[in-house]
């Protein structure tokens, strides 16, 4: 057995990592995305991945009083998570489950058909009230669905068949109710992705011939859509009943090209952390494993409780950079497990106790991190670490 882990005294996160969430900021990013949705189109916020980082458990209540219709979510875990918060909206597992549908279904939790497995296992749970189902469809993402386009991203007559035989077999079904169809976009936050011509034009040209065959067999879901953050911004077109905004919810753009198309967003989380150590060094100094970084010049350098086991990129040692006070600091030699040092500069006068900005705030961007670490922000977000302290404000 897994021993109990012991409370700990509240005053200990002031030696912690912490991501302050403004709740007031989900809640602008929530009336910018739905400004640009018409009348009657429904907003799921996705909040899966603990709410990308922000932890859901105080991000999903505030952006019902924000006013989101419902929720997506990855796995059938996040989907009973919300619902024991106490969230009543529509909950939507975007991947097929295997296990676990009975109880979805019985806490009202809609559920993703993408091929004829995945409704045989609806069937074979045969829960107590029939499960909703949305129909996922591939139009070129080429990761689920029943796929309705050849090779060349074109409507492909066969695979709309399939398709519209799987809708058709939901719908006879004891155990399910067509409620949805949907698809997802692999390239709405290209610079072209507005262009007809475009492999996000493809998809909903592909997608929209598949929402008329339901409708001409008879099979009209009461809830279509294919829009993620970025086809939110850029493609009305692809909005239909519902769309789906993941990384917009909190600030964050998919891309620098929908970045410019929606400067109202307001990143919602700043990660800070404190220093623990400050000491004087002279030129030549080597800081941390392996001896990668020598100082310049005489310096000061501050040791941060902050490392890559809480999300902080190894990947930026010696060249990620925070900013102390009103001064920006550059990381000293490589980011460690649990701490990384800050090269201050001559005239540093930082002591224990203040805090580093490394995110957000008076620090660089989100964006701007995540790209001197090689990756994107998406990735940055979701690999905060349950050790950092999540604080609310807002």
């Amino acid at each position: 057995m897994t021993p109990a882990v012991a409370r700990r005294p509240a005053d200990l996160a002031d030696d912690a990592p912490h991501a302050t969430v403004d709740l007031t900021a989900l809640a602008a990013n929530v009336a910018a995305l739905r400004a640009r949705t018409a009348p009657g189109t429904r907003l799921m916020a996705a909040v899966k991945a603990d709410a990308y980082g922000h932890g859901v458990a105080r991000t999903a209540p505030a952006l019902v009083a924000a006013g989101v219709d419902a929720f997506g979510v990855a796995e059938a875990a996040e989907a009973l998570d919300l619902r024991a918060l106490g969230v009543s909206a529509d909950v939507l597992v975007f991947a097929p489950v295997r296990a676990g549908i009975a109880e979805l279904a019985a806490a009202d939790v809609a559920l993703t058909v993408a091929d004829a497995a995945s409704l045989a296992a609806i069937e074979r749970a045969a829960p107590p009230r029939p499960a909703r189902v949305h129909l996922k469809v591939d139009t070129g993402m080429g990761r689920l669905g029943a796929s309705v386009v050849g090779a060349d991203g074109r409507s492909d007559p066969a695979g709309v068949r399939a398709a519209l035989a799987l809708a058709a077999a939901v719908d006879r079904s004891r155990h399910a109710v067509l409620e949805g169809v949907w698809t997802h976009l692999a390239c709405a936050d290209d610079a072209n992705a507005a262009e007809p011509g475009s492999v996000t034009g493809a998809q909903v040209t592909a997608f929209e011939v598949v929402v008329e065959a339901l409708a001409r067999a008879g099979l009209r879901p009461a809830t279509v859509h294919a829009a993620n953050s970025a086809a939110t911004i850029a493609r009305p077109d692809a909005h239909f009943d519902l769309v789906r905004p993941g990384i917009a919810v909190y600030g964050q753009p998919p891309s620098a090209h929908v970045a410019a198309l929606a400067p109202d967003l307001r990143p919602a989380l700043t990660l800070d952390a404190p220093i623990t150590f400050v000491k004087r060094v002279a030129a030549g100094t080597p800081i941390g494993y392996g001896a990668t970084w020598r100082a310049p010049r005489a310096t000061t350098v501050a040791t941060v409780r902050l490392g890559y086991a809480d999300g902080f990129p190894r990947a930026l040692s010696s060249r990620g950079r925070a900013v102390v006070g009103e001064r920006s600091a550059v990381v000293a030699g490589r980011v460690c497990m649990d701490q990384v040092m800050l090269d201050l500069g001559p005239h540093g006068d930082a002591r224990v106790g203040d805090r580093a900005v490394f995110v957000g705030g008076a620090g660089p961007t989100a964006v701007e991190v995540a790209e001197a670490a090689g990756s994107f922000v998406y990735e940055l977000l979701t690999r905060l670490g349950p050790r950092i302290v999540r604080r609310y404000v807002g």
